[in-house]
């Protein structure tokens, strides 16, 4: 039995000795008199995770997009009237002239599409669809006792190639000069009566506010979309205010000093949503 023992101790020293670690974290085999082997552990390099094709085509389109700022009315207009001189280069003094009736306009305008309408010399109506954010356009006439209703034609061209191009590019520091104010009154302290506003106009935005000394102090000011001139040389002016509100100002037909005000940027609207006190009056 002594003899079991001693021999169950000796094996147990055996083991203990066969594998030994060293300061590198090597294990160390071999037997008691030294070792015989050094196994080191392989490190495993991480390799990089590459994106999948499909992501990078995504995250380059993602780019793209944002790279586009959304084209606004205003460039819409003036880009298809540079289209227009550019086919037609005797557009301009055609519409310089009163013997032809010429005139741009834009007809309709939402997040995923502006219409600019086109006024032919010929009489005949032709609409440009534009993509705000592509510039892609399509093209569409009517001609009065000849096409029984809007047809798309086969034209179709990118916006983007004609904005800031020619000489319509100068309408876009188009001002309206001078100091305006409401119909609409208000009170002063002292009891006096006041327009409600006063108002001036830069190239993109209309600022309201009140005479102090003399001196015209802005309160607030809208953001312009459009600023044009009409086809009877008065001017339209589309706003959106910082609730949201869209609104124009537009030459009245009979007084050229009176900008008269619908709470709507769609002219079929018009007769309903004009608003004779928020009406402009020139100084």
């Amino acid at each position: 039995m002594k003899k079991a023992v001693i021999l169950l101790l000796l094996m147990v020293i055996g083991v203990t000795g066969c594998g030994k670690k060293n300061d590198a974290g090597a294990d160390i085999i071999g037997g008691s008199d030294g070792p015989t082997a050094i196994y080191v552990a392989p490190e495993i390099e991480e390799l990089p995770v590459n994106e999948s094709p499909q992501e990078s085509v995504k995250d380059e389109e993602n780019k793209k997009e944002d790279s586009l700022k959304k084209i606004t009315d205003e460039q819409a207009l003036l880009a298809i009237k540079n289209y227009c001189y550019k086919n037609n280069p005797d557009l301009e003094e055609m519409e310089k002239s009163e013997d032809y009736t010429i005139y741009w306009d834009v007809d309709s305008s939402d997040e995923k599409q502006t219409v600019v309408l086109f006024r032919s010399y010929t009489g005949a109506i032709i609409r440009y669809y534009i993509d705000p954010v592509s510039g892609d356009t399509y093209v569409t006439e009517f001609v009065s006792g000849i096409t029984d209703s809007e047809e798309k034609t086969d034209e179709s061209f990118n916006v983007r190639d004609y904005l800031e191009e020619g000489s319509v590019s100068k309408e876009s520091s188009l001002t309206i000069e001078g100091t305006w104010q409401t119909a609409s009154v208000s009170y002063e302290a002292d009891g006096s009566m006041q327009p409600e506003y006063y108002v001036q106009f830069t190239d993109t935005q209309i600022n309201y506010g009140h005479m102090k000394d003399n001196e015209f102090v802005v309160d607030h000011s809208d953001k312009i979309s459009l600023l044009d001139k009409t086809k009877e040389g008065g001017y339209k002016v589309r706003a959106i205010s910082d609730s949201g509100v869209e609104y124009t100002y537009q030459t009245s037909e009979s007084d050229s000093t009176v900008l008269e005000y619908f709470e709507t940027w769609n002219e079929d609207e018009f007769a309903d949503m004009y608003r004779g006190g928020a009406s402009l009056s020139k100084q």
